[in-house]
């Protein structure tokens, strides 16, 4: 049974030019891609998929801007958190050049609690 982390974020303006680079640029940042080419080629690693944005031309409801869902590694004791531990780091990126959204991350049923004061999510809780 796979496990993935969910992420949504919403407001009422569009995503702006800027943001839209920036976004694309720390998604290039945390890229996987060799990681998951030297898994298919060796079976060594992770089993890492890609970063996965759905398309904001049609949100899944009003007023979404960014979303998307990632399944997480899990063919060992420590891909999972792995996961968990880059994906978040890459969505704090994420949701420090989109001012003025509501966020919503999870990993299934389970709500990651953004930190205010350190600007990133605390896997702690």
């Amino acid at each position: 049974m796979s496990v993935s982390i969910y992420y949504t974020a919403t407001r009422k303006q569009k995503l702006t030019k800027e943001e839209q680079e920036a976004i694309h640029q720390f998604i290039i940042d945390y890229s996987v891609d060799e990681e998951i080419e030297k898994y298919m080629n060796t079976g060594e690693g992770y089993n890492w998929t890609s970063f996965y944005v759905y398309d904001n031309e049609d949100p899944t409801e009003a007023d979404v801007i960014f979303e998307g869902a990632t399944q997480l590694p899990d063919n060992s004791e420590d891909a999972m958190w792995e996961g968990i531990q880059h994906w978040s780091a890459l969505l704090s990126q994420i949701r420090s050049v989109v001012p003025g959204a509501k966020w919503h991350v999870h990993v299934d049923d389970h709500e990651l609690v953004w930190d205010e004061e350190h600007l990133e999510y605390d896997l702690s809780k």
